[in-house]
């Protein structure tokens, strides 16, 4: 028994070597062109194996003969078995016909084995219970896909099996909204953050060109469809500038959210200053318009800070992460009411700014200048709004 268990601490003490290996190969890991069937993935060398630790682990180190060396607790409970220690020692392929699919991990473990350095794949695996795997709190609602990392030491090979069905998730539901760096940083908090809605503080901006629709009557459709992505595109490099999520396009209109899905203490003063480089951008977009003999159309934002509903809305099949409530309202009728070249933006988004520039880490501020516009009564909002161009001095 006790060298059975001074066996166990050293594979553990192994095991944590390569999970150590694997922190440093980020985005650089090899992926071999192995088929399991089309449910299999090759991990691409932007899915790097570091975004993701701190999950979980399922492990299992199998030896040279392709027997089971060691097998942990997460891992045994995916293969159904009962008891980890009473399986050592027996054939891989003995194990390797459960809810994985027939030979799933013998392929891993051989290619392994063929080119000697680590390999990654990933595997969508619809048959298989989630009841079968770590528990994370509330998931979401598509089949599991679950990461293999496999490593040849000395003959052995250490299999790894991360549970990334949220990773996979965010970015398909978010990579439209926000950078990858965003991303990022919705990893580190709890997946019940992106599947319910809450309260949220944000700062909500709406950009539309000024008189488009009346325009877009007299251009082609090739010419309709380049001017309008050529100013989209340019809003939304803006926005992610300034770490802000691009909520939806409607025509030629943007809404960004910032402050959601990731909290910002700055998120007011970020939401200002991506609206600044829009009209900056967009300047450039009309010179380059005009030069090409095309109708210049300027843009008008809204720019509001207050209390929303973030969350997924929709469908189980169609499913879309916004914002809704009175500053959302606000923001658009703003945009509505915006010259073009204007930011128009509210009294209590003025003051959420000056708290802002205390907390920011941005350097490099301009200075803004606010310019009254008087109260405005907008349809569908209860009481008149102060109003305040914003420039900068």
């Amino acid at each position: 028994m006790e060298e059975l268990e001074k066996r166990l601490g050293d594979l553990e003490g192994e095991n944590a070597r390569l999970r150590e290996e694997l922190k440093r190969l980020h985005a650089g890991v090899r992926c071999t062109g192995m088929t399991l069937g089309p449910s299999l993935v090759p991990s691409s060398a932007t899915h790097g194996s570091g975004t993701v630790m701190g999950l979980d682990e399922l492990i299992l180190q199998v030896n040279a003969d392709m027997t089971i060396g060691y097998i942990n607790t997460p891992m045994a409970r995916l293969l159904d078995i009962a008891d980890r220690r009473r399986v050592l020692g027996e054939p891989l392929d003995k194990w390797d016909q459960g809810p994985l699919g027939k030979g799933v991990l013998r392929s891993v473990v051989d290619s392994a084995l063929v080119t000697g350095s680590t390999v990654v794949v990933e595997r969508v695996c619809p048959g298989l219970d989630d009841d079968k795997l770590p528990a994370t709190g509330s998931r979401p609602v598509c089949d599991p896909v679950l990461r293999f990392v496999a490593n040849e030491v000395k003959g052995r090979v250490e299999l790894i099996i991360q549970d990334i069905t949220l990773l996979r998730w965010l970015e398909n539901t978010f990579a439209r909204y926000v950078a990858p760096e965003v991303i990022e940083q919705m990893l580190l908090r709890p997946e019940e953050s992106f599947m319910q809605m809450e309260r949220r503080r944000v700062t909500v901006l709406f950009a539309d060109l000024r008189g488009f629709t009346r325009i877009t009557q007299r251009l082609a459709p090739d010419t309709l469809q380049k001017m309008i992505n050529e100013f989209l595109t340019n809003m939304v490099g803006c926005i992610e500038k300034f770490g802000g999520m691009v909520d939806k396009f409607i025509g030629d209109e943007v809404m960004a959210v910032f402050g959601a899905p990731v909290a910002m203490n700055d998120h007011p003063l970020r939401g200002l200053l991506a609206a600044l480089e829009m009209i900056a951008a967009h300047e450039r977009t009309l010179a380059a318009w005009r030069k090409a003999d095309l109708p210049a159309a300027g843009v008008g934002l809204g720019v509001t800070s207050g209390e929303v509903f973030v969350g997924n809305l929709g469908t189980e099949t169609r499913m879309d992460y916004t914002a809704i409530g009175h500053s959302v309202n606000l923001a658009a009728r703003l945009c509505s009411a915006a010259a073009a070249g204007e930011i128009l933006t509210t009294g209590e988004c003025y003051q959420a700014v000056a708290e802002a520039m205390k907390a920011t880490s941005l350097e490099n501020l301009p200075r803004f200048k606010f310019s009254p516009r008087g109260k405005q009564a907008f349809k569908n909002v209860d009481e008149p709004v102060t109003v305040l161009a914003v420039s900068v001095a």
